[in-house]
C-alpha cells in the first residue's frame, strides 16, 4: 500500500519536476540498529537469509575475470586468496579456475560444509593461519558486514606484504539498500573518505577499478583496491 501511494503521488508531482524518495536514499552511510539483539540478533539473521537465498549468487564470471586480470599485471607470483562472503562458493571457484592457485572461501552459515573450499566463518574475526597468508583478498559482501571498520581491518591483515583486496560495490551497496538482511550501506561516492578515515595509518586506497560491463545489465560496479601501507 505504501509503495502504492508513493507511485501515485509521484505520477501527479512529475509534471512540476519534483519527486518524493525514502529518506534513507538521502543517506550517505548507514549502519542497521539491531537493538537490544546487536550481534547475535545480526549472526542469527545472517544464517537464515543465507539459507533463503542459497541458489542465488551475486558475484558474476566477468568481474572475476577483470580481478583476475588486474591481479596478473600487478603480482608477479600469485600464492593464494580468500573471498568472504561466498555462500555457494562460486567466486573462490572461479579466481581457482584463472589463476591456478588455491583459493578458499568464508560463510558465516553451516551451509558452507556443503560447498568446496567453503570454510564456516565470521569474516569480521581474525583467524591466526590467515594472517599475511593471501596474495589477495576479495569480497562483495560489505554491505552484510555488522562492523565494515572491524572486517576490513581483519581484511588486510590476511594479505602478504604486496597482496591486494578487492571490495566490489554497486549502488545496491549503498544507504538505500541497507536492511537488517544488509546492514551497512555507503554510496560508493563516500568509500574512498571511509577507507581512509579506517586505515589511516594501517592500509591505503592503492586504486579504484571501474569494469567495462554491468552488474545485472543496468548496475555500474566500483572495485576498491586497498593494500597495506609499507612501513
Amino acid at each position: 500500500m505504501k509503495n502504492a501511494i508513493l507511485r501515485l503521488l509521484n505520477l501527479m508531482l512529475r509534471r512540476f519536476g519534483l519527486t518524493l524518495t525514502s529518506s534513507k536514499n538521502l543517506l550517505l552511510t548507514y549502519q542497521h540498529d539491531y537493538g537490544a539483539g546487536g550481534y547475535d540478533r545480526y549472526r542469527e539473521l545472517q544464517i537464515f537469509h543465507n539459507k533463503r537465498k542459497i541458489q542465488s549468487v551475486w558475484a558474476d564470471p566477468d568481474t572475476i575475470k577483470f580481478i583476475a586480470n588486474y591481479l596478473h599485471a600487478q603480482i608477479n607470483e600469485i600464492h593464494g586468496g580468500i573471498c568472504h562472503g561466498t555462500r555457494r562458493g562460486f567466486e573462490q571457484a572461479e579466481f581457482h579456475r584463472l589463476l591456478g592457485c588455491e583459493v578458499i572461501g568464508t560463510e558465516i552459515s553451516d551451509t558452507a560444509s556443503q560447498f568446496p573450499n567453503t570454510v564456516e566463518w565470521d569474516f569480521h574475526v581474525p583467524k591466526a593461519e590467515w594472517l599475511g597468508a593471501f596474495s589477495f583478498v576479495y569480497s562483495n559482501s560489505l554491505d552484510q558486514a555488522f562492523d565494515p571498520k572491524r572486517a576490513v581491518a581483519t581484511w588486510v591483515n590476511q594479505l602478504e606484504s604486496n597482496g591486494l583486496l578487492f571490495i566490489e560495490h554497486t549502488m545496491m551497496h549503498a544507504a538505500q539498500g541497507a536492511s537488517e538482511m544488509d546492514p551497512f550501506g555507503a554510496h560508493p561516492m563516500v568509500m574512498p573518505y571511509l577507507l581512509f578515515e579506517w586505515g589511516r595509518g594501517e592500509y591505503e586506497l592503492f586504486d579504484i577499478l571501474h569494469p567495462p560491463h554491468k552488474k545485472l545489465g543496468a548496475l555500474d560496479i566500483w572495485i576498491f583496491v586497498i593494500r597495506k601501507i609499507r612501513k
